[in-house]
């Protein structure tokens, strides 16, 4: 015979159904919720607190009163009430303090517990509180965490009743497994605090290896977390049908942050590098006024034989146009080396033609050695059309993206995380297939991969931190940003959200 009455077996239900609820909710806030609310539903209570322990307080997470209509907290909004200190004459304080529940059939009628708060409430309101059942929420670590306070249970007819002594089993029972998955819920959030904190300290280290790279991640990591807003905020066009969950927001702003992880290998030689020859232009003056000393010694000690010799006026004449000429071949040189090796001269075919020549001359030195005035390498290295980087020293600076790749899919990523290697190795790709480092086309390449490299370009464009040039006025960037529309390299639709959005403007 079975000894459990059908209104025990379907409250065992009930309880079962409830812990496989709770273990299934992923959101902080409808967790809370949905534990008051269950609690409530159980107990048949007409009203309800929710209160987590925080800061040696009690503070209200979620207030649920049905015949009042106030259900407050649910959505994550603050509950606009003073926290309860922990004072073993506030009932709530006390069950904590205690580790024992409370029943109540009256509050009126009750001794031992300071309810002015309720009264006071009731004659605000013109509610009337009379019963009461407060829990303890008590994890697995037999910490207490939080406070359930539910008000005035009800029979079937809405009379208002003392809480069944019975219940209070069944509420701790539920206030146990709320615990458990409310500590669950904060591990977790824990872990990726912890995670995200540690990616972020990470990002910023390897900016500071260089104070010409010291913002990049932060500022594209912050830009997409606005293009997030401004993609959802989209209703019409190809990316109108697009959303970005929390979820998949996460993913992005996680990429940003990653996007440049891989120059923890480039050399700070090349990220570094100001100027074409960088530290090399020292030696190359160095090198120019030995020349220069040389061919005066020459001139002077050929000018002395002359005159030893006697009047010899037409060879003096042409010996001193020859140190005239040696003289401004080397000044011109000189200006030429100094001008090609500033990062903001675009050196012309004109340019390298004269480099050329430059570098063909030759010289004798200390040790007897010919020289060229110009070796290969500081050719190469001034001859280079815009920017500092060679192409050998480009590749270097390109292999960062692959190496980014290659660290980050070594990272055992969640669930939710899962495509940041993937996205956060597509800052360079452009539409037109001429990207790196996998050369994706058109649709190969995800929104996600989109925004990236439109953020990449633009704080690259206006960030004043940047060794090899100054930082371009924001609309200046933005007309370079539609030039490459136009090219075919950038999303037109995206980079005229991104436009009319001005959300860096949000950043400052």
């Amino acid at each position: 015979m079975n000894k459990y009455t059908p209104e025990i077996l379907e409250q065992v239900e009930t309880l079962l159904n409830v812990g496989i609820a709770l273990s299934a909710e992923k959101d902080h806030n409808r967790l809370l919720e949905m534990i008051l609310t269950e609690a409530r539903r159980i107990t048949g209570a007409d009203a309800g607190t929710l209160y987590l322990c925080e800061d040696g307080h009690l503070v209200f997470k979620i207030i649920q009163n049905e015949t009042m209509g106030i259900f407050q907290g649910g959505r994550g909004e603050p509950v606009d009430l003073p926290p309860v200190p922990l004072r073993e004459e506030n009932v709530s304080a006390y069950v904590v303090l205690t580790r024992r529940s409370v029943n109540i059939a009256d509050v009126y009628a009750a001794e031992g517990f300071d309810f002015s708060g309720p009264k006071r409430y009731d004659s605000l309101t013109g509610y009337r509180t009379t019963s009461m059942l407060v829990i303890p929420l008590e994890n697995h670590e037999g910490e207490i965490i939080g406070v359930l306070q539910l008000i005035n249970a009800r029979d079937q007819h809405g009379r208002v009743i003392p809480f069944a002594p019975y219940l209070e089993k069944v509420v701790s029972s539920l206030a146990s497994q709320a615990a458990i998955a409310l500590t669950n819920m904060q591990f977790i959030q824990d872990i990726e605090n912890l995670f995200n904190s540690f990616v972020e300290v990470m990002a910023t280290a390897i900016d500071a290896r260089t104070p010409y790279n010291a913002n990049h991640t932060r500022r594209v990591a912050l830009l997409a977390g606005e293009m997030v807003g401004v993609i959802n905020a989209v209703t019409e066009g190809r990316w109108g049908s697009e959303y970005f969950d929390d979820d998949r927001a996460a993913q992005l702003v996680m990429a940003a942050w990653m996007h440049d992880i891989g120059k923890v290998a480039t050399p700070l030689s090349v990220m570094n590098k100001a100027t074409r020859l960088e530290g090399g232009m020292e030696l190359v003056l160095q090198r120019l006024d030995y020349i220069a000393a040389s061919l005066r010694a020459e001139y002077l000690q050929r000018k002395m034989v002359l005159a030893n010799e006697g009047p010899r006026a037409a060879e003096v004449e042409t010996l001193d146009r020859w140190w005239q000429e040696q003289e401004a071949m080397i000044e011109q040189a000189r200006e030429l080396v100094i001008r090609a090796d500033n990062p903001a001269t675009f050196v012309s075919e004109e340019m390298v033609e004269e480099l050329e020549k430059v570098a063909r001359r030759t010289y004798v030195d200390a040790a007897g050695e010919e020289r060229p005035w110009l070796t290969r390498g500081e050719l190469e290295q001034l001859s280079v059309p815009r920017g500092t980087l060679t192409d050998t020293e480009r590749k270097i600076m390109e292999d960062h993206v692959e190496v980014t790749r290659r660290m980050l899919e070594k990272i055992p990523f969640t669930r939710k995380l899962k495509d940041v290697p993937y996205l956060a190795g597509m800052h360079h790709e452009h539409l037109d297939g001429n990207g790196y480092p996998q050369g994706l086309k058109g649709d190969e390449i995800p929104l996600e991969g989109r925004i990236l490299a439109l953020l990449d370009i633009f704080d690259a464009l206006t960030a004043a931190d940047r060794p090899y040039k100054k930082a371009v006025p924001v609309e200046e960037a933005l007309k370079i940003l539609g030039f490459m529309v136009k090219d075919g390299k950038l999303d037109a639709e995206l980079f005229e959200h991104f436009r009319q959005s001005r959300i860096w403007e949000r950043l400052e």
